[in-house]
């Protein structure tokens, strides 16, 4: 499968509101028990760019959000590079279309938003984040060369979660 990629608009963003993972992968729904309108200003705002990928037929099938959007640790302003570092590191956020989900599309999916991000971005490094249970998504990204270097407890209003920090070079 071919992917394209274009910067995210509000009707990618809606669309993806409506998407609902089976469990226990629900909590990576994004429009559930959260206003649309505030994602919307956080998928929209280009200091931390997300993009909708397409299909060969013009169909979403997916996003892709690089910088501060996709950390799991509040920011206050968004940023594309990690500042608190002087190399070029990237943080990755990602999520396909429900339904395409175990399907063995996802390395293809990550290589080719891994590849745009390379060409766009120029990072000396990608870093993302995945809670522990999702051993699919794991799996995934070790196949694409991340490598696990540690884990991050976020904070939230619920408690905390877990999650897995993995790097790869860009």
């Amino acid at each position: 499968m071919k992917f394209t990629f274009t910067p995210i608009n509000a009707e990618d963003v809606h669309a993806i509101c409506t998407w609902h993972y089976e469990e226990p992968y629900s909590v990576y729904d994004i429009g559930h028990g959260v206003d649309e309108a505030d994602i919307g200003i956080e998928l929209l705002d280009r200091r931390s760019p997300h993009y909708a990928v397409r299909d060969e037929q013009g169909a979403l099938v997916g996003f892709f959000g690089f910088g501060s959007a996709s950390e799991v640790w509040n920011n206050d302003e968004p940023h594309l590079y990690a500042p608190d570092s002087e190399e070029k590191i990237v943080s990755v956020g990602l999520g396909m279309r429900p339904n395409l989900t175990g399907k063995g599309l996802g390395l293809p999916f990550v290589n080719a938003g891994l590849a745009f991000a390379s060409k766009e971005f120029a990072p000396d490094y990608f870093r993302l984040y995945v809670m522990p249970f999702n051993e699919r998504a794991i799996r995934v990204y070790e196949q694409a060369g991340f490598a696990r270097v540690g884990t991050y407890m976020q904070q939230y209003d619920g408690g905390q979660r877990e999650f897995v920090e993995m790097r790869r070079r860009a």
